[in-house]
């Protein structure tokens, strides 16, 4: 008798740490499911270029976007753009930024935040009057999104040194530089 209840504890145990090792893997299984790598997308990208003393200069235009999440915390982002002048249409910009982001869920489901820098490259191009310049620097980024299970909605602010701005457009000038994006990606 008392062989029998040992037995039967003893099968017991095994059964519920079977169920209880199955329920874990298939926990691990959904969460490796629900982690998202790599962002792609398109979106909305727009550059103001402020001049104290002459206003703004307004470029708008598309971006196509590619992230990578090292983890929920570290994530890195490269964007191509492409933009024209909001009032001068043969006054153009192509480039890149290139950021390194620190935040919150950046790669799980959810809402995500995060704050971070990198570097831009840019080229304008006036066809009116032959000009084409070239300008980089660094700049300070930040952003808020959602994450659902196969798309992502992101929008991200930047602020830019005015360094090559400054030196194109003379020594007196006072300039400040803004981005915004707005990106919608999809999840894998």
């Amino acid at each position: 008798m008392k062989k029998r209840h040992i037995t039967s504890a003893l099968l017991a145990a095994m059964a519920l740490a079977n169920t209880a090792v199955a329920a874990d893997t298939n926990t691990t299984q959904q969460t490796v499911n629900d982690v998202k790598h790599w962002n792609v997308g398109v979106g909305t990208y727009a550059l103001v270029i402020d001049d104290e003393d002459e206003g703004d200069d307004d470029f708008t235009g598309f971006g196509l976007s590619a992230t990578y999440a090292f983890s929920d915390k570290v994530a890195i982002r490269g964007e191509y753009y492409s933009l024209e002048h909001d009032d001068e249409s043969k006054l153009e910009v192509s480039g890149f930024d290139l950021v390194a982001y620190y935040g919150t869920n950046l790669m799980s489901p959810g809402f995500k935040a995060y704050i971070g820098g990198g570097v831009y490259s840019e080229s304008l191009e006036y066809s009116s009057f032959d000009v084409d310049e070239d300008f980089s620097g660094v700049q300070l980024n930040g952003g808020i999104g959602y994450n659902w299970e196969m798309v992502s909605l992101d929008f991200v602010l930047g602020l830019r040194s005015v360094g090559d701005y400054e030196d194109f457009a003379g020594d007196s000038a006072d300039l400040s530089a803004a981005t915004s994006s707005l990106i919608i990606s999809a999840r894998f």
